[in-house]
């Protein structure tokens, strides 16, 4: 009993003849030479896009009248303040914001003349904080509040409205 059966997931050496592929589905020689069409449209749009801009820009020269020379020979003035950045001082961002946070830290934390004519001073922000923590921010009483000894009437939230809480100021 030495037959030979062929198993089903081995593939027979002899080859199966009668199978190939689908020779009609794909047609090689129509995908090339739309790929080439397509390649030798693009590079028809970009040579005319080209000849276009340079079209234009001779156009636009022509019309545009170079500057006199005596405008050429006059110095550049600066744009009117402020200015974000300094056109003389060739300075690297990080240190113009160095320098202008050394010179907040300066006017915040040091004692000096606001306006010596009217004799205004300014004083460092954490006195100033202190300052005003003590003594207290000036508020200006209501009428409601002298017309209810020092309480103000607002609707509760279970009234609806009806009945007013006094809270005081």
């Amino acid at each position: 009993m030495a037959e030979h059966i062929n198993e089903p997931d081995k593939p027979s050496e002899e080859g199966n003849p009668e199978v190939s592929f689908e020779r009609r589905d794909v047609n090689v020689f129509q995908i090339t030479a739309f790929g080439i069409g397509l390649l030798l449209s693009c590079l028809v749009v970009i040579f005319a896009m080209v000849g276009l801009f340079d079209y234009l820009y001779k156009r636009e020269s022509q019309k545009n009248v170079q500057n006199p020379p005596a405008m050429v020979n006059q110095r550049p003035t600066l744009p009117p303040e402020p200015r974000l950045q300094g056109i003389t001082k060739p300075e690297p961002p990080r240190v113009e914001l160095h320098q202008m946070h050394e010179d907040e830290d300066a006017i915040l934390n040091n004692y000096g003349w606001v306006d010596p004519n009217k004799g205004t001073l300014r004083i460092p922000i954490d006195l100033a904080i202190d300052m005003v923590a003590k003594k207290g921010l000036p508020s200006k009483p209501s009428a409601a509040g002298i017309a209810n000894d020092g309480y103000r009437t607002i609707p509760s939230d279970a009234s609806s409205g009806r009945t007013l809480e006094k809270i005081s100021q």
